[in-house]
């Protein structure tokens, strides 16, 4: 599985996600899936109004930039290829109404590459003179944000939360319900923290809860702008984080010492994983993305503070 900002993905998955995104926002436009059985076309799902098809990737870990752009390329190529081999059987499923777009929707695109890739196989495939396709056909090419605001969506009706990143407002606000999940778990463990000799202290409280936010909010932003200019060390940062997270979970679990030196020894085990895994990583980067990940990771669920 891979880790997006809208969680985490298979292949699988995320198909059955952009199955609900698709039905969400083009159901009026009488979309129709199109289930792998009795075979797999290329296409996984049409608007009939609009000639407009699409195709979802998602690749199963977290791969380097260049194996990223290569599976992707490689996944468009074989894609693009089955509207030439069933022709016939794509044509009785979708009628008359041609094909004017083909979208590949993917978590990400890291490589411009792709751009190109796509370019060249939109002028192969419309070379091919097929009766299913218009004479203006187009591949495009589509990441999760173009679809953010029904991820969203289905998300608060399958009951899970959505984080929008915003600076926190917790005990500014009256209303209990203004305040979300994760703002009540960062409280209710920081309250913990903030507890000095059986007292709260309400003021450090509401200023740690910040800091925590801020945190978690800079960190994320910090990792988004490694992801993108450096993808390979991206890859490494995720993988050591995804195998600690459920160690950090069972550590929670069988705690007995304080709760800040929990927090200590969580973002210390991390750093010494990232530093170990990539030595060329400066060390006020490593403790910018433990500061994030433990701050994340309080707001989440994994770091509980009993």
């Amino acid at each position: 599985m891979i880790q997006t900002k809208f969680g985490n993905f298979d292949g699988d998955s995320w198909e059955g996600l952009c199955q609900l995104v698709f039905k969400l926002k083009y159901g009026d436009q009488n979309y129709q899936e199109m289930p792998a059985s009795p075979g797999d076309f290329g296409i996984e799902g049409f608007i009939k109004n609009d000639g407009v098809s699409f195709q979802c990737y998602c690749p199963d870990f977290h791969y380097t930039q260049k194996e990223l752009y290569e599976k992707q390329r490689d996944k468009i190529t074989a894609d693009l290829g089955k509207l030439k081999k069933y022709e016939s059987e794509i044509f009785k499923r979708i009628g008359e109404k041609k094909i004017k777009e083909w979208i590949f929707l993917t978590p990400t695109i890291t490589d411009n590459n792709l751009l190109k890739h796509a370019q060249s196989k939109q002028n192969e495939v419309k070379g091919w003179s097929l009766q299913i396709l218009d004479i203006d056909f187009k591949v495009v090419l589509k990441d999760v944000d173009f679809y953010a605001k029904e991820i969203n969506e289905i998300q608060v009706i399958s009951g899970k939360k959505i984080i929008f990143l915003e600076p926190l407002a917790i005990q500014k606000s009256n209303n209990p319900d203004d305040v979300t999940e994760y703002e009540k778990n960062i409280s209710r463990k920081n309250e913990k923290r903030c507890t000095f000799n059986g007292t709260l202290h309400e003021k450090k409280h509401i200023r740690l809860n910040e800091l925590t936010s801020r945190k978690w909010i800079e960190g994320e932003e910090f990792l988004k702008k490694i992801e993108k200019e450096a993808s390979e060390i991206f890859f490494q940062i995720a993988r050591q984080i995804n195998q600690y997270e459920d160690e950090v979970g069972e550590l929670s679990i069988t705690w007995q010492g304080e709760p800040e030196e929990l927090i200590s020894k969580v973002r210390n085990e991390i750093c010494v994983r990232i530093r170990e895994a990539i030595p060329s990583l400066g060390e006020a980067e490593r403790y910018k993305i433990a500061d994030h990940m433990t701050s994340k990771w309080l707001a989440i669920c994994p770091l509980e503070i009993e």
